[in-house]
């Protein structure tokens, strides 16, 4: 999963601090993509993809996570970098994230009904994490009868959310009531090794410009993170495996998992149940 957080670098503010005209057609073009959006949430324009996570010593398919793509009307499909922070900034983010997650809770029940016993993923804004989120996702996990540990839930650090006591309880919440919970992307941001500390936690994702790159210091920082994960029982997954080279690398860190385009790219959810369910008929 990549960063909701969004940087257009052509924007800026003079030193009056006025917004500069790039910033109002920046912002103007964000608030028709907000409008087309929630005419989307309603009409059934929003999809999601499957990418396949694989157990790195037997390669055999582990897990899947659930990706959220939007088929515009006039734009084609797009990727979540292209809206979720305008979900964000418009206060459109709760309805993403429900219908992903209620998306990928259908699909695992119906997986494991016809036999596919697979962990599912889904990207959740760190902005959601409250108690009243928690409970509500457990209430709906009840009346699905998901396995334990079914569903996992991947959470990007982020500067805007602080992790305080709410969002910890909300996780503490999650993990205790059956759910997982992804310390996604670690490494791009500052205190990511913090995070894994102090957080709770079932799974850390390595992200992928650490494992496509082999600078030593990357080597470092990704062995301190195993370390601190393993002491704390966590999985450790490693994300945009492209080459052998990156699988190599993966195996290297001991990553029990790796997700990338070396074993698949997200797929429609056609292209994934006859990857997942074949073996099984």
């Amino acid at each position: 999963m990549n960063s909701w957080a969004s940087v257009d670098p052509d924007s800026s503010a003079d030193e009056s601090g006025q917004v500069s005209t790039g910033d109002e057609s920046r912002l103007a073009a964000e608030a028709v993509l907000a409008e087309q959006l929630r005419h989307a949430l309603v009409s059934g324009e929003l999809t999601a993809h499957y990418q396949p996570q694989h157990d790195l010593a037997s390669g055999r398919i582990v897990a899947i996570e659930a990706l959220c793509r939007w088929w515009h009307p006039e734009l084609g499909l797009l990727l979540p970098e292209r809206f979720i922070h305008v979900a964000e900034q418009h206060g459109l983010i709760s309805e993403v994230d429900r219908f992903m997650l209620d998306e990928a809770g259908r699909r695992a029940v119906d997986w494991n009904r016809r036999g596919a016993r697979l962990g599912m993923s889904v990207n959740v804004s760190p902005s959601e994490l409250t108690r009243d989120f928690a409970e509500r996702l457990l209430t709906r996990l009840r009346s699905l009868e998901l396995p334990h540990r079914t569903l996992t839930v991947e959470i990007t650090e982020s500067p805007e959310i602080p992790f305080s006591h709410e969002e910890v309880f909300a996780l503490h919440t999650l993990i205790d009531g059956g759910v997982g919970v992804s310390v996604d992307d670690f490494g791009v941001g500052q205190a990511s090794l913090e995070l894994v500390k102090r957080l709770p936690l079932t799974e850390v994702k390595i992200d992928k410009s650490l494992v496509q790159n082999d600078a030593r210091s990357i080597d470092n920082l990704v062995r301190a993170c195993v370390e601190v994960a393993r002491e704390r029982g966590a999985t450790i997954v490693a994300e945009g495996i492209e080459t052998q080279e990156h699988f190599e690398r993966a195996m290297r860190w001991t990553c029990e998992r790796g997700q990338g385009y070396y074993f698949s790219p997200p797929l429609p959810l056609r292209e994934i149940e006859s990857l997942v369910l074949a073996p099984l008929s």
